[in-house]
């Protein structure tokens, strides 16, 4: 009997084990076959684009009518690449010599981890050493090395012309910096001590710096008077007033406000009439603190960034990011241009004293020297926050001789239709700017295609898109996109069955999941539409404005804007209010932003919560839900008659759409508690979107209800469906 129930336990196991190992499989398979047709549904507009030249030459006097499309900007060139090894931790040009750099690696069993380089020989470096920590004397005469493995001479000072060693400081020192003013050398031991090296044959200590904590991490700024420095175990920069050997506390710095994190880099603008400090904390952003009080007045929105440099004028910050190079512009936080090439975290950045170059380095162990002297400088122009209106036209079309009136027409109306609105509101009349001519007449531009008609025909938006953004920096400004209708012809793309969709549209669904609670920053805009353009309302164009500038579809009333019926010809409130804040009806506002964080709170009294922080001031956030009714909103009215309508919204719209579930409008607090009434028959991954006090637009997908991302039951179904 024993053996028999032992057989048969056995029996069931197995069976249990191979329909187990059965289930696995096909849930493999399942998710190998739509992440296939996810991949080829997300690069669908990647088809190879045939160059069809223009067979029919456009006449001067009907190409004068519009603005020349700006060149393809120059790429920065890189002249020089020195192999490293390790991870880059420090890149360095000579204050001097722009053909100099001081490399240094963190690289396991390497005994020499400091090089000197010379940019016109980058096969051989000039000098080795071994290190911690290394850097130029302001005249470029010297490098101090500090050196943990040699206790005799911690800090040593190496003749960079003569190629021998000057003299060591017998201190345990993890980084040293010279003061600009040649008289100082800051050395992190136990502390920060200044020694003077005005005599580098003989240094002598002048002063050890007294805090609470002992000071580690330090620069000064560019006259030497001040130095700011970081206070051990906390995010508190103290900032430090240097006069000859004495040296007294000035202010502190509560960086991350008390959430003790890692600066990864803090350097002060190259200007002794403005010592703004610069200071990079995790994923905060570059930090932009001023004298007297030393507050954080503004932030660059670059994410997270292991260091950075001031090119010489003070206008540009470059950040190591990944797999790039950033450029932001000082002045008002907007994102200039980048540079690629990098494999992984750029760690490293210096730019020369001649402003030509950057050097910069990370985890693949190559420091590369660009120049950027040939486009830098076009590129820091102001940001506009202005409509930039684009006739694009295939090559076997010539362009209309009357669009640019009629653009400029249509531009005009918008302008009208959101002052009227904005002013019925509150905000007064309020609208967007357009680029002009000297006339004051809609500057467009004629962009020429690559290819005839027939390849737009299908991914219209994308592919006419790509083309632009290699001249225009789309996240810049808003791009108002024309081009003539295009006759539909039979399209050899794939063309997906219903199941596929499905499957797909699944997919995008788990990728969504996936990037729950992520934070995600919303640029720019653009809408590409087709003539003739009296065929679109003023009202459908401004829908599609406001689509791309963050107002979302809004069914609670059929006259709303975005409710996109035949009677939504009228703002709500809530849009209204976003629109009052949004760049592109402000256009000078700058792009400085910092950092939004948002919190669920427990459901409570049918409500759902939100704790929303952001130093610029929260002027609205909204939530946004997928409908799963049975029966469309009431401001659902796609179609006049009602059966039609109920059709519509069971076929095409039911839980497809993020659509508007309320909006609250705030007054600029920098911490608010939001709350809105708990969604019935949604799905459970809602949106949540904010904009803050300088039109900065962000957005997060949150799960309404707290669940595993497989339960039983959805695996049985993903199985046998």
């Amino acid at each position: 009997m024993k053996l028999k129930v032992f057989i048969s336990l056995f029996l069931i196991g197995c069976v249990i084990l191979f329909g187990f190992i059965f289930i696995v499989v096909k849930i493999i398979h399942q998710e190998e076959e739509s992440q296939q047709l996810i991949d080829e549904f997300l690069s669908r507009n990647e088809t190879p684009q045939p160059l069809i030249p223009r067979t029919e030459e456009i006449p001067d006097e009907i190409r004068n009518e519009f603005a020349t499309v700006p060149e393809i900007p120059k790429k920065s060139e890189i002249i020089a690449e020195f192999v490293q090894g390790g991870t880059l931790q420090t890149v360095e040009f000579s204050p001097t010599n722009p053909n100099l750099v001081v490399c240094r690696t963190h690289q396991r069993n390497t005994v020499k981890n400091i090089r000197l380089w010379d940019v016109n020989n980058p096969d051989t470096s000039l000098s080795e050493f071994s290190g911690e920590s290394v850097s130029f004397s302001p005249n470029g005469k010297i490098l101090a090395i500090s050196d943990l493995g040699n206790i005799e001479g911690g800090v040593k000072l190496w003749d960079i012309e003569k190629e021998k060693f000057i003299s060591s400081l017998r201190v345990v020192g993890f980084g040293s910096v010279f003061s600009p003013d040649n008289v100082h050398l800051a050395t992190n031991t136990s502390g920060i001590e200044l020694w003077n090296v005005t005599n580098p044959t003989e240094p002598s200590q002048a002063i050890k710096l007294k805090g609470k904590n002992f000071e580690k991490e330090h620069t000064f700024s560019a006259d030497g008077k001040l130095m700011a420095t970081v206070e051990s175990g906390t995010d508190i920069v103290n900032i430090w007033e240097v006069n000859g050997n004495h040296v007294n506390k000035k202010n502190s710095i509560h960086v991350t406000d008390g959430n003790v994190g890692w600066i990864d880099a803090m350097k002060f603008l190259p200007d002794p009439k403005n010592p703004i400090l610069a200071i990079a904390d995790n994923d905060e952003g570059i930090r932009l603190y001023s004298p007297p009080d030393w507050q954080n007045y503004n932030t660059i929105p670059a994410g997270t960034v292991y260091d950075f440099a001031f090119t010489p004028d003070g206008k540009t910050i470059i950040s190591g990011g990944i797999n790039e190079i950033e450029f932001w512009s000082v002045e008002n936080g907007n994102r200039i241009t980048s540079i690629e090439g990098y494999s992984s975290w750029v760690k490293c950045v210096d730019v020369s004293a001649d402003g030509n170059f950057v050097a910069a380095g990370g985890n693949d162990g190559v420091i590369r020297v660009w120049n950027i002297s040939t486009n830098l400088q076009e590129k820091q122009m102001i940001r506009k926050n202005h409509v930039v209106p684009i006739y694009f036209l295939p090559t076997n079309r010539l362009p209309q001789t009357d669009i640019p009136e009629k653009i400029d027409t249509k531009l005009r109306d918008l302008q009208t239709f959101f002052a009227d609105e904005m002013e019925r509101h509150g905000y007064g009349r309020k609208s967007f700017e357009f680029e002009k001519n000297s006339d004051g007449a809609a500057k467009v531009y004629l962009f020429e295609g690559k290819t005839a008609d027939d390849y737009y025909n299908v991914y219209t938006s994308s592919r006419v898109l790509k083309e632009i953004k290699q001249h225009f920096e789309l996240s810049s400004n808003f791009y108002f996109i024309i081009m003539d209708e295009i006759i539909e012809k039979k399209s050899d793309e794939k063309k997906y069955t219903r199941d596929e969709l499905e499957k797909i549209s699944i997919g995008i669904r788990s990728m969504e999941l996936m990037i729950r609670n992520i934070i995600f920053r919303q640029q720019g805009g653009n809408i590409v539409v087709q003539t003739p353009l009296n065929a679109y309302a003023t009202h459908d164009l401004a829908a599609k404005f406001g689509k791309s500038i963050g107002l979302n579809r809004d069914y609670r009333n059929s006259s709303y804007l975005m409710s996109y019926s035949e009677e939504s010809k009228q703002l709500s409130k809530s849009s209204a209010a976003w629109l009052n804040r949004t760049q592109f009806f402000n256009s000078y506002m700058t792009n400085f932003d910092n950092k939004t964080i948002i919190e669920k709170l427990s459901k409570s009294k049918g409500k759902v919560g939100y704790e929303v922080q952001d130093a610029d001031g929260i002027f609205q956030v909204r939530m946004l839900v997928k409908q799963n009714n049975e029966n469309p909103p009431p401001g659902f009215k796609i179609k006049k008659d009602t059966t039609q309508n109920q059709i519509e919204w069971e076929k095409n719209y039911r839980g497809e759409y993020y659509t508007l579930h309320d909006a609250l409008t705030l007054n600029g607090e920098k911490k608010a508690t939001v709350e809105f009434e708990y969604p019935r028959n949604v799905d459970n991954l809602i949106e949540l979107h904010v904009i803050d006090g300088y039109g900065n637009r962000v957005y997060m997908y949150i799960q309404l209800v707290d669940q595993a991302n497989i339960s039983f039951s959805s695996l049985l179904r993903r199985i046998f469906d």
